[in-house]
């Protein structure tokens, strides 16, 4: 239980690195692209290679035959499809504070504040996939 707790502290610390790279390329594209959605599709995949690069080296043994490669590609599937969900979520939110808040300083930031939202969700999952896909196959 120990180790699992010190993996987890590890990969909430690695994670919020690459979360702060996925969430100021997410700002900056917003400066050029008004679809929060696309943004964070694009803005994900920074984050997600950070985080499994530095994950495979410093909060996960590989000890199984599979290449780290494979696993990467594994890795990087399942990322496709949570990416694309969560990026569906972040819309809808988004459309939900800009359609149901009148406040206009938070209507600004909607597609933020949806992003702030679903990033708890994606970290959990993703800390408990990436253990699996690196430790137990």
């Amino acid at each position: 239980m120990k180790k699992l707790l010190m993996q987890a502290i590890k990969f909430v610390g690695l994670s919020g690195i690459g979360w702060l790279l996925d969430f100021c390329i997410f700002i900056l594209l917003g400066f050029v692209s008004a679809n929060h959605s696309i943004n964070n599709f694009i803005s994900s995949w920074v984050g997600v290679t950070f985080v499994f690069i530095f994950a495979t080296r410093k909060v996960f043994k590989n000890n199984s035959k599979i290449p780290l490669w494979v696993k990467y590609i594994i890795y990087i599937l399942y990322q496709f499809i949570l990416i694309t969900l969560a990026s569906k979520v972040l819309g809808v939110v988004d459309s939900f504070i800009v359609t149901n808040i009148s406040w206009a300083i938070v209507v600004k930031f909607s597609g933020i504040i949806a992003k702030i939202f679903i990033t708890p969700f994606t970290m959990v999952l993703n800390f408990f996939v990436m253990k699996g896909v690196i430790e137990k196959l």
